[in-house]
């Protein structure tokens, strides 16, 4: 259903804003651009990308806590993440992962949910600080909303076990009447792996770990829209829309490739900045999105 849903809005997406061309015509215009690519630009978005990738694998390594990870197993793990974060619908790409880490890396289910979450947070404050930054270098307060993020993620890292405590009897209950057990194992070692006492060395050190990620990530939008030859825009509009689209796909609602509402993201990051329409040679702001992506 979501992905039906999915197709169907890029469709709605590709007739509102893609400048008064098909789809057939769209798809004709992104196989010519990525023909005509830049190899220097699309080498070091490349680069960029696989920078990204390596900084979460050591992430992931960090935030295993009590649970020693090898980055022989984080790297690959990282790299499927990420593709069926792209591929599979309503963030079922996170529940694999933890599935991944108790089958491959003997994590208990509870300590990799925790992990999860704990990245999650983590990338909301990272992406926050980055994009506020940016922000703030090229228009000052309009960056004001972007600490929003920060302070959401700071307050899920600190709070999150205590959280999970309050809520322990109602979910406690759910569960007994559900599976007919009282022993609720999972969710032990959810509290336990999401406490961050005797362990703000390694959050700390998973934050910068974030940090890097997230401008090699959106450091690399830059390089791939130069590399389709499309120049002139603010490098801080670009990081405010690419964090935007990110934060569509962080969210449980989009379906099979991504479709659809990556490209809402997209565009009503750029709009949000002032950009929308056609933003160069006749390229619409959601082809530009489906020839970076």
């Amino acid at each position: 259903m979501a992905t039906v849903a999915s197709l169907a809005l890029s469709w709605l997406l590709l007739s509102v804003f893609g400048g008064g061309t098909s789809a057939l015509t769209a798809v004709g215009q992104i196989l010519e651009r990525v023909r005509d690519a830049e190899p220097g630009y699309l080498l070091s978005a490349l680069g960029l990308f696989f920078i990204s990738q390596v900084l979460r694998a050591f992430r992931w390594m960090v935030l295993s806590f009590d649970r020693k990870m090898d980055f022989s197993l984080s790297m690959p793990l990282t790299s499927v993440h990420v593709g069926l974060g792209h591929l599979l619908p309503l963030r079922l790409a996170d529940v694999a992962f933890v599935g991944l880490l108790r089958h491959l890396g003997t994590v208990p289910l509870g300590y990799g949910a925790a992990t999860v979450i704990h990245a999650k947070l983590l990338d909301l404050v990272a992406m926050g600080l980055v994009i506020g930054i940016a922000v703030a270098a090229g228009v000052g307060e309009a960056a004001l909303a972007a600490p929003i993020l920060a302070a959401i993620g700071c307050a899920g890292i600190f709070f999150l076990s205590t959280m999970l405590r309050v809520i322990r009897r109602p979910v406690e209950y759910v569960y007994g009447r559900i599976s007919g057990k009282k022993e609720f194992r999972l969710y032990d070692d959810l509290v336990s792996a999401s406490s961050v006492k005797g362990r703000l060395g390694r959050i700390s050190t998973a934050f910068l770990l974030s940090l890097g990620t997230w401008i090699s990530k959106l450091s690399m939008f830059c390089f791939l829209l130069a590399s389709i030859g499309i120049t002139g825009i603010p490098i801080w509009k670009v990081f405010f829309a690419s964090g935007i689209t990110d934060l569509t796909m962080a969210l449980p609602v989009h379906g099979l490739l991504s479709m659809g509402t990556v490209e809402a993201g997209w565009a009503a990051g750029f709009a949000m900045v002032g950009i929308e329409g056609i933003v160069s040679s006749g390229v619409s702001i959601v082809i530009l999105n489906l020839l970076t992506t």
